[in-house]
């Protein structure tokens, strides 16, 4: 679940052409299979010129380890700073305490809570003050797949739709997750590697979402199901973050009562991190290959908030329906 954020995907690793062909998965629509076309909410944007995904780690944002990390870290400062400056400190001021002792304790106390910070930053550093989402972008008229990662110089990994090496992925923690993973290859050694889209826990929404893909940079947005629309909102609203932490909690928490004092917190931590975070902004040029042409009939509305309507409300919601319950059949 956290693999590729919190910890980074393991690279170099080696693929022979075997294990390419056994289990990459083909942009060739004739090998894709008979899986629906589908987004499983992992769209934000789509037009005639390019499509964006979202990153696979928007859903955990601001989750438990978030929260976990946070409040770990603030009781450990709390403590530290009473236990030098208001328990230790006075005595040694009295002559009570040893100066030495003082500074044998001291040292030990603060190397101690340097250790848990820099545990700490992995987590909270990620999260706070970095960016609100980490799209990908499919541009399908310079068959260009982009990987937003930050503003700065390199912050964008760029590599043609036609050399990318995607499969099926598994999370490095929890096995039983499951992504679209792409590789950038030199030869048969990985160099880098992003993932697109919601994770799952079962192999099929995954290729759902290779096939919409692979419909839209093969054939167009006219090729893709009429009764999809995009659900997935990025606004840094606290509705939003309401809707994100229920989805959250859904996961992973059974238990009502629970799952609702959660749903709280992660509302309230997502909300916090989200106001701390920017838009991510792709550099100029990859804006000027993006331009939309104003009347572009397949550049789709986008909701103010994750499950809300874009034109028709009660038309959207009778046609996700429908779809859900094809879907589940």
């Amino acid at each position: 679940m956290e693999s590729g954020f919190f910890y980074p995907f393991r690279t170099p690793k080696q693929y022979s052409p075997g294990e390419r062909r056994l289990e990459g998965l083909s942009p060739d629509l004739k090998r894709v299979g008979d899986v629906e076309a589908d987004d499983r909410a992992s769209l934000i944007h789509l037009n005639s010129t390019y499509l964006d995904m979202i990153d696979r780690w928007f859903t955990i944002r601001g989750g438990m380890s978030s929260i976990l990390a946070l409040v770990v870290t603030i009781i450990l400062v709390v403590a530290y700073f009473l236990a030098v400056f208001i328990l230790v400190l006075p005595d040694v001021e009295r002559g009570r305490v040893p100066f030495v002792v003082f500074i044998t304790f001291f040292c030990v106390m603060s190397g101690i809570l340097f250790f848990v910070l820099m545990l700490a930053k992995r987590t909270i550093g990620r999260e706070f003050f970095t960016y609100t989402h980490f799209p990908i972008r499919f541009n399908r008229k310079t068959r260009m797949i982009h990987v937003f990662r930050h503003n700065g110089p390199g912050g964008v990994l760029t590599v043609p739709w036609d050399q990318a090496y995607f499969h099926i992925g598994q999370g490095t923690q929890a096995r039983s997750l499951l992504d679209l993973r792409g590789h950038v290859m030199d030869g048969d050694t990985v160099v880098d590697t992003f993932a697109v889209g919601n994770f799952f826990d079962t192999e099929e929404p995954i290729r759902q979402i290779w096939k919409f893909i692979v419909l839209y940079m093969e054939q167009g947005p006219q090729a893709l199901p009429k009764d999809i629309y995009i659900l997935k909102s990025v606004n840094v609203s606290l509705k939003n973050q309401f809707i994100c932490a229920v989805s959250y909690c859904n996961i992973f928490l059974r238990i009502p009562l629970i799952k609702w004092v959660f749903v709280a917190l992660i509302t309230g931590m997502r909300w916090l991190v989200m106001k701390s975070c920017k838009e991510p902004a792709w550099p100029s040029e990859i804006v000027g290959d993006s331009a939309i042409a104003p009347d572009d009939a397949h550049r789709w509305g986008e909701p103010s908030f994750t499950g809300g309507p874009v034109k028709d409300g009660k038309a959207e919601w009778e046609a996700m329906q429908a779809r859900e319950r094809r879907l589940n059949k």
